[in-house]
């Protein structure tokens, strides 16, 4: 259930977006994703493409295949050799992906989208790429599952939604306002993500500067005060928090509750927060990206206290990557 909250701050140029990704608990990520691909350089986020422009093969993109990834291009990895979140330094285009999981040969992963995005001249360029490229790339041969795109810069931010059949949607957002994107979509469309979003209403939005992002990072990983405690029967992992301990990631009546309440037989089918992020870009590029992040290996037993997971509460729980001199 990853979620994501952004806002364009208009009068001070600025994008801003707080986002957790919740996938397999045993799934590589990140670092590990690094280690398991072979790469040199085992960072979490970094310039991965252009450091090993052999990644770009191991996945489908619909930009020129014979252009090399700029440098400046900073994401994520994931154990495919693509990315869920990405950002260009230079231009301060961001792109955060969610993707519905299929399986099976006739279908392409989505995660090398943001690699596209984030190498067009902005927001809006972003944007038209999907529109007018995705469908004649896939042109009937492959299939892709559906997927919403928040693309942003300090100009602008949209939505891009694709159903995976035949149908690419841009939407454009307002600025100054929340909005909240999960897996199901924009916040009108889930319940929690309109809780996050009423939340969020009236909070000072994050500057450049690390300590700024404070009430933002309360707001988003910080819990409702009448939510029933992990170890309660009635929790579930969709209601409260957009960082969440561990739990069912199933098709059943089951799904989102306590994993150590109730337990499954297969280890893909429990889930938690991997890892959350902070970015800010402004007229000049990027200003600045920190993350959190936990990895669970096969020989560790499943944790069930949250007190001991290393969830982020407060901005100094944040490495940063990149800062400008105010951060």
């Amino acid at each position: 259930m990853s979620t994501c909250l952004f806002l364009l701050d208009s009068r001070n140029g600025r994008f801003v977006a707080i986002e957790s990704r919740d996938q397999s608990i045993h799934r590589p990520h990140g670092y590990e994703a690094a280690r398991k691909l072979g790469l040199e350089h085992r960072f979490s986020y970094g310039p991965h493409w252009f450091a090993n422009p052999g990644l770009r093969d191991r996945v489908f993109t619909i930009g020129d295949a014979s252009t090399p990834v700029p440098a400046e291009v900073v994401g994520g990895l994931d154990i495919d050799g693509g990315s869920w979140l990405a950002f260009h330094r230079g231009t301060g285009v961001y792109c955060r992906i969610f993707a519905d999981t299929a399986t099976g040969d006739e279908f392409v992963s989505a995660s090398g989208l943001p690699l596209d995005c984030v190498t067009a001249d902005s927001a809006r360029d972003a944007v038209q790429l999907v529109e007018s490229r995705l469908l004649p790339a896939l042109d009937g041969a492959r299939r892709m599952p559906g997927f919403h795109l928040v693309i942003a810069d300090s100009n602008n931010a949209f939505v891009v939604t694709f159903d995976g059949r035949d149908t690419v949607a841009a939407t454009s957002l307002a600025a100054d306002r929340p909005h909240v994107l999960t897996e199901t979509g924009a916040a009108a469309d889930d319940e929690f993500g309109k809780h996050l979003q009423s939340r969020a209403d009236g909070v000072p939005a994050p500057m450049e500067n690390l300590p700024s992002w404070g009430p933002w990072v309360s707001v988003f990983t910080g819990t409702d005060a009448d939510a029933p405690d992990y170890s309660d029967e009635s929790w579930l992992a969709n209601r409260h928090s957009a960082v969440r301990p561990p739990y069912r990631d199933t098709d059943d009546a089951d799904r989102y509750k306590n994993v150590a309440l109730r337990p499954v037989t297969d280890p893909s089918q429990v889930a938690w927060t991997k890892s959350v992020t902070i970015y800010s870009s402004g007229r000049t590029g990027a200003e600045l990206f920190a993350y959190n992040e936990r990895q669970l290996f096969d020989y560790q037993p499943l944790p069930t206290d949250v007190h001991k997971m290393g969830f982020p509460t407060t901005t100094d729980d944040f490495f940063v990557v990149i800062a400008n001199e105010n951060s």
